[in-house]
């Protein structure tokens, strides 16, 4: 009888504790023609420090806007990432809300029919509407484009929206 009375009051005490969070992230990032990959840890903290990177034309949807005559728009004329790698602090504000901000580098493409290209650097923020296992948002970086024995530039970029598949243990 006593078992059974331990048993039926701690029951409800087990279901009103909060569930921990998972320790670690694993994030598959899709853009128009992009595709990443982040695993992030989560800290003491309840920060999330990771890591990633992804390869592809990006931002299809979205855009690079850099200073110096050598990058204005023109017809036919892209500006685009090729391939980058990231480190970065996850924020969690609220459920549906996820706050990536951190640091990027890679290599771009300019050109339209001879394409050259270059390195760059940026620091950037990527805020997710979250539900679940899919997060989608906006992403901005703002940084340096260094053109390989060419023009150097400041650069904003501007991703209108990815998809990020996420997996959590």
């Amino acid at each position: 009888m006593a078992a059974f009375a331990v048993a039926t009051f701690a029951a409800p005490a087990r279901a009103a504790e909060p569930q921990a969070s998972p320790r670690n992230e694993l994030s598959f990032d899709l853009g128009a023609a992009s595709f990443g990959m982040t695993h992030a840890w989560r800290t003491d903290a309840g920060v999330l420090i990771g890591g990633g990177g992804s390869i592809g034309l990006s931002p299809l949807l979205g855009r690079i806007v850099a200073s110096g005559t050598h990058y204005d728009p023109q017809n036919h004329v892209n500006l685009l990432e090729v391939a980058q790698v990231q480190f970065f602090a996850r924020f969690e504000p609220a459920s549906w809300l996820r706050i990536d901000t951190g640091v990027r580098a890679g290599i771009f493409i300019h050109g339209d029919e001879d394409y050259a290209g270059g390195t760059f650097a940026a620091a950037f923020v990527a805020p997710a509407l979250a539900w679940r296992w899919l997060w989608i948002g906006p992403r901005v970086s703002g940084g340096y484009l260094s053109e390989n024995g060419g023009a150097r530039a400041a650069a904003l970029t501007f991703e209108y929206v990815m998809l990020r598949f996420v997996v959590s243990w």
